[in-house]
């Protein structure tokens, strides 16, 4: 290599390997995608035994956690409920909130 191809580069400080994985989920907003997973582990906390005896909740797809149901009839009776479980799930959340959460019957 000739030396007019040649650049000296300067010695960067080395940064953090956690402040840089923290910076880049910032910039792209997943950080607070994956905050929002914690709701899955949270949901039986936050809704109580007798309705995740009959619930499973699947996944969160942007802000919205998805929730299967066993039945139908609990299907009908948790959409009803939708506002006052949405508020349980966020008040049980140290991470970013739940935006909606949308009920689905489970396959058999």
């Amino acid at each position: 290599m000739t030396a007019a191809r040649r650049t000296r580069r300067t010695a960067a400080v080395p940064e953090p390997v956690g402040d840089v994985l923290a910076g880049y989920l910032d910039r792209t907003g997943l950080g607070e995608a994956l905050g929002r997973l914690g709701a899955l582990d949270e949901w039986t906390g936050a809704v109580g035994p007798k309705v995740s005896r009959v619930t499973r909740p699947v996944e969160v797809r942007g802000d919205t956690l998805v929730v299967e149901v066993i039945s139908s009839a609990w299907l009908a009776e948790l959409s009803m409920m939708r506002p006052l479980i949405l508020e349980r799930v966020n008040r049980a959340r140290a991470g970013p909130a739940i935006g909606d959460v949308r009920f689905r019957l489970a396959e058999q």
